[in-house]
């Protein structure tokens, strides 16, 4: 089988990387692929790149959009996917040259509706990796929805930020036929949206396969977001109501939810957001009444 598998890569001011980054998709092993770029209202040379790549590229579809943040520009390439598989890559990241192979291999081998393959951070100040995952290290591994969401707290492993992130993952497109990623400026948008989207599948896959090199540098667009924003815990508490009406076990996402309230807490004043801090402050107070921080 030689499925279509739709790429989307959301951009804002990415000159810097982009170029490496439509290079990384448009080199893989795995040819049938439609790569989408999504401009989200860039002011530099990233207009005049994604242009360049849709001229040499017949695969490359490009759309130029007002900023709407990454939640609209993964929106937008959604909407125009056409592949039976999505696969997601941040601008300023790459993927290895056989990531969309052996993640559609290990999909059609278990007949997953999700498989998540594992990445590898790239220091820029130091040009480093903080770890490296040899060919050696490969195993795959089948989940429930509910043995996966045990499994992200697993301290052995690296789940927690594999967990939340869209990449270094293929998706079967119908599980986005109501996913909505959040436009809200003060989240994360994958935060909130890909849990839901490991419950609408019935069985995700690991591959401890090294897919995604996650860029760390001053200009990604993580590194530029504040804490309160990376650690908010409206997502969680979401995940802890939703998950208990399902019936799940939700011991290890109340204890992430105490870890981020406090976090939260201390960064919002670090960052003189007295709303946040006081927010948090609150629901600590009325938590430590009650026994349960």
């Amino acid at each position: 089988m030689n499925e279509k598998v739709s790429v989307i890569i959301p951009v804002y001011n990415g000159e810097k990387y982009l170029d490496n980054c439509i290079k990384s998709v448009a080199n893989q092993t795995y040819k049938n692929l439609e790569i989408i770029v999504i401009d989200d209202g860039s002011t530099d040379r990233t207009v005049d790149i994604c242009e360049e790549w849709k001229e040499k590229d017949h695969r490359v579809r490009v759309l130029h959009k007002p900023n709407g943040g990454r939640g609209s520009a993964r929106n937008a390439g959604l909407a125009m996917a056409t592949g039976e598989y999505i696969h997601f890559v941040d601008a300023d990241d790459w993927i290895e040259e056989d990531a969309i192979e052996s993640l559609y291999k290990a999909l059609i081998k278990n007949n997953s509706d999700i498989v998540v393959g594992n990445m590898t951070s790239y220091i820029e100040d130091t040009r480093m990796y903080d770890f490296f995952i040899d060919n050696h290290d490969y195993y795959e591994k089948d989940y429930t929805p509910q043995e996966w969401f045990k499994e992200e707290y697993e301290p052995d492993k690296m789940f927690r930020q594999l967990f939340v992130v869209a990449w270094a993952k293929l998706y079967r497109r119908k599980l986005f036929k109501d996913i909505w990623y959040t436009e809200k400026d003060h989240l994360t948008e994958d935060d909130p949206t890909t849990w839901k989207i490991y419950l609408l599948a019935n069985k995700i896959t690991y591959i401890n396969h090294r897919i995604t090199i996650h860029r760390l540098s001053d200009n990604h667009a993580t590194t530029n977001d504040p804490s309160t924003k990376l650690f908010a815990t409206e997502p969680v508490a979401e995940r802890i109501a939703f998950l208990k009406i399902l019936g799940f076990d939700t011991s290890n996402e109340e204890e992430a939810y105490l870890k981020r309230l406090r976090i939260s807490m201390d960064n919002a004043l670090q960052e003189h957001d007295l709303q946040k801090y006081y927010d948090a402050k609150q629901y600590w107070k009325i938590l430590k009444k009650y026994h349960k921080a």
